[in-house]
């Protein structure tokens, strides 16, 4: 079946005068296709940049558009059906928001699918789905409708490295997704520096709440994290004439931009370091030996 919000393999099966009627590849050409039940493997192909001709294939993105037709593009998406990705708000209107999502046509996220009132220049992250009821392509900043907020099936280990991303700032902190799978909190004495929506950051599982809920850090400090960050900052100097300015001294913002850690992780791992007489410290510079 033709797959509306993804990309498919058409063929074509009519030339128009604006566009093509197309099936899909793998479907039948001659005889015509009965229009009453295949009426949905039926695309309309506006704005082609290139001459096609009958039965030729391509790959294209399939959508429904404002008057309810089914069309494609050969344009392509910042997302399909089931990504999720930060997009920027083009326009509001009484029923929803429109994002800038690399079409022609913007991609709309209802009233009842927006997190919080939307602002118009401003970028959020956005859920790409297919609601059925409707039959449209539409956008949801409101992520707890697809993604669970606790672990039912104990996927997730406190300690558990993750890559995460903010989705929603709170007064307490950020939403987080984590692993593209679960909903987090990410607590203000968590954090590494000051998050935008949309950063995306490496983090650790800090707690798995009686409710389900999940928490995570920026400030996990165990011997295999600080470890792999003595490589990283002996790396660092080798990639640099063996000098940093990134000292113990530094602000935590510097060392948080360059390692993603915390300035305690910072000062333990050149501290073992300088006790293992790979590095020299002084208080304006480090040196490799």
């Amino acid at each position: 079946m033709l797959k509306i919000g993804q990309i498919n393999t058409l063929k074509v099966y009519e030339i128009l005068q604006q566009g093509y009627s197309c099936v899909l590849a793998n479907g039948s050409v001659n005889p015509a296709p009965d229009f009453d039940e295949d009426l949905i493997t039926y695309v309309y192909l506006a704005n082609s940049p290139n001459q096609l001709a009958l039965g030729d294939t391509f790959d294209a993105f399939v959508y429904v558009d404002k008057q309810q037709q089914c069309v494609a593009s050969l344009a392509f998406p910042k997302a399909v059906t089931g990504q999720t990705v930060v997009l920027q708000a083009k326009a509001m209107t009484d029923f929803g928001a429109f994002f800038d999502w690399g079409l022609e046509q913007d991609l709309l996220v209802p009233n009842k699918y927006c997190q919080e009132p939307v602002t118009v220049g401003m970028s959020y992250v956005v859920h790409v789905f297919y609601e059925n009821d409707s039959q449209r392509v539409l956008g949801a900043t409101k992520l707890h409708r697809f993604f669970n907020e606790t672990d039912p099936y104990s996927q997730l280990t406190v300690g558990q490295d993750t890559q995460c991303q903010v989705w929603h700032a709170t007064s307490l902190g950020y939403k987080v997704l984590i692993n593209n799978a679960f909903l987090g909190v990410l607590f203000h004495d968590q954090t590494l520096a000051k998050h935008r929506i949309g950063d995306q950051f490496s983090a650790w599982i800090k707690t798995i709440r009686d409710d389900g809920k999940i928490d995570i850090t920026q400030l996990q400090d165990n011997p295999d994290s600080r470890k792999s960050l003595q490589q990283l900052i002996l790396d660092d100097l080798a990639a640099h004439d063996g000098l940093s300015t990134l000292t113990d001294k530094s602000s935590p913002d510097d060392i948080s931009h360059k390692f993603n850690v915390s300035k305690g992780a910072y000062k333990k791992a050149i501290g073992a370091l300088f006790k293992a007489n790979k590095i020299d410290l002084s208080k304006d510079a480090i040196k490799l030996k």
